[in-house]
Parts: C-alpha cells; sequence; structure tokens
C-alpha cells in the first residue's frame, strides 16, 4: 500500500512537470513565452487535480510516516539506548547514532511543514489568471518536496547505520552464548 501511494506521488510530480514545462526547459532569469504561459492556462485544471491528489496522497504518507519514524526514535533506539547504558555497557556510538537520528527527524517534520505551506499557498493561486505566480509557486513546492524526500533518504540511511552498528554490539555477546 505504501508503496503504491509514493509511485501515485511520483507520477503525479511527473505529470505536473510535464504538464507545466510541454518538454521545454526554461532557465530561471529567462522570462517566460507567451506559448509557455498559454500552455499553462490551458492545462490549469489538470495541474491543479494532480496537484490536489498528490497534496492528500503526501499528507497520509506524512501522518504514517511521521508516526513510524517517531516510534522506531521512542519505541527502539531510547529504550535500548536506556538499557545500554543501564547496564553500564558501551553503546556511546549507538547513542551517537540516535542523537543524529533525532536531528534528521526534526529535520524532516520542519521540512515537510515547509512543504506543506507551499503546497496550500500553489492549490490557492487561479492558474488561469495568474499563470507565472503558478509556475513560479509549484517551482518552489517542488524544491522543498525535494527536501522533504532528501530528509527521508537520510532518515533511513541513518536506520540502517543503526541497525548495523546494533549487529556489531550483539556480535560482541554472542559468542560467549553458544
Amino acid at each position: 500500500m505504501k508503496r503504491v501511494i509514493i509511485f501515485i506521488s511520483i507520477v503525479a510530480t511527473a505529470m505536473v512537470a510535464g504538464i507545466i514545462w510541454q518538454g521545454s526547459v526554461k532557465a530561471d532569469n529567462a522570462p517566460m513565452t507567451e506559448a509557455h504561459i498559454a500552455r499553462i492556462r490551458a492545462n490549469c485544471v489538470d495541474a491543479q487535480s494532480t496537484l490536489s491528489q498528490l497534496h492528500a496522497s503526501d499528507a497520509l504518507l506524512r501522518v504514517n510516516r511521521g508516526q513510524l519514524y517517531e516510534s522506531i526514535s521512542t519505541k527502539l533506539m531510547a529504550p535500548l539506548n536506556s538499557r545500554i547504558s543501564l547496564n553500564r555497557l558501551d553503546g556511546v556510538s549507538l547513542v551517537a547514532i540516535a542523537a543524529t537520528y533525532e536531528g534528521q527527524l526534526t529535520y524532516f517534520r520542519q521540512s515537510y511543514q515547509q512543504y506543506e505551506e507551499a503546497m496550500s499557498d500553489t492549490l490557492k493561486i487561479n492558474c488561469t489568471n495568474q499563470p507565472v505566480a503558478f509556475y513560479d509557486s509549484v517551482t518552489d513546492t517542488r524544491a522543498k518536496r525535494k527536501k522533504v524526500h532528501e530528509s527521508t533518504v537520510a532518515l533511513h540511511d541513518t536506520i540502517r547505520n543503526y541497525k548495523d552498528e546494533f549487529e556489531a554490539f550483539a556480535k560482541q555477546f554472542d559468542g560467549g552464548s553458544q
């Protein structure tokens, strides 16, 4: 189910990019052509519909992911690190990775909040009457969505690092139990 939502989000983003760009690449400082503005106006309803669907699916995905990330921190990392510390074992590397994870989780929340606000602002723009403002807003929203994606990738990398470090930590005790 999660993969379907991610796939739909990617397809929707690609569709919006295709609708807006229609194969033409515009330099950041170059003025928009009348043809480009006309394409935005012509595809306005489709673009806004796609963005609305993306907004809804991203909100659901963010809640589910956010809860998962929070659970990993509060129900796995923190209790394990506490137990290791209480037993006076050397878990410094696990604690360091968990601290990094907490910082990344905070960045994820902030990035998503900025993306959410940008997407909401984009959806309020009438792209028929304000095609340039709509285009600029979509570009800004896309950049903020990319930051959310990057923060998600960083969280996954840190989770993987924590798992690897835990396995190395656990191997210290496997030898004596056989």
